[in-house]
């Protein structure tokens, strides 16, 4: 029987959308995310468990089309948030007003599965060009966003569920990611060297 997580989960209604969120303290659940140099987007997770639950998130993410807000303790990092911009289109207005909004709702909870492995076998299917451009990713000093498709997030669950069953200590995004995307990198700290 895998093991569950129970997560926080808030509803956001804007003018006529309705919108799920699930909304993660970074330091609660071990990552850190940060922008460096402009043009470079890093995911920390501190070790496997922390990695398999980033997989976890992805994965709850894809099948419910929620928002996934990692929010930042403090200026060393930035907020995170991911999303399917075709299900969920959001803009830059919608983001302020969802930051806000957040901080003022009482979330529920939802319970989640928790991927404890990798499939290997699907690297005996893996066929790299339909993944590209699947992510968008931008990012600032405050915040980063990733905007992936379905496949996007499947990309994100395979690799964060690799990086936590194997020794590779970070994965590269960006040759999955549009053109005008800063690059993406996840990192297992623990086994980053």
């Amino acid at each position: 029987m895998s093991q569950t997580m129970t997560i926080p989960r808030i509803q956001i209604k804007f003018q006529s959308a309705v919108w799920t969120a699930v909304v993660l303290r970074q330091k609660d659940i071990n990552i850190k995310v940060k922008e460096e140099l402009g043009h470079l987007l890093l995911v920390d997770a501190k070790d496997c468990p922390e990695m398999f639950l980033l997989a976890s998130l992805f994965q709850h993410a894809m099948y419910t089309h929620d928002i996934i807000y990692f929010a930042r303790e403090d200026d060393s990092s930035c907020d995170l948030l991911v999303f399917n911009g075709a299900i969920t289109p959001i803009n830059q207005r919608d983001l302020k007003n969802l930051k806000t909004v957040i901080k003022h709702i009482q979330p529920g909870t939802y319970t989640i599965p928790l991927i404890d492995s990798h499939d290997e076998s699907m690297w005996k299917t893996w066929q790299h060009w339909k993944y590209d451009e699947q992510l968008r990713v931008m990012a600032n000093k405050d915040l980063a966003i990733i905007n992936a498709s379905q496949l996007g997030y499947e990309l994100l669950i395979h690799q964060c569920a690799y990086l936590a069953s194997s020794y590779s200590g970070h994965s590269h995004f960006d040759q999955h990611s549009t053109k005008k995307s800063i690059e993406l990198i996840i990192r297992n700290l623990k086994r980053n060297n």
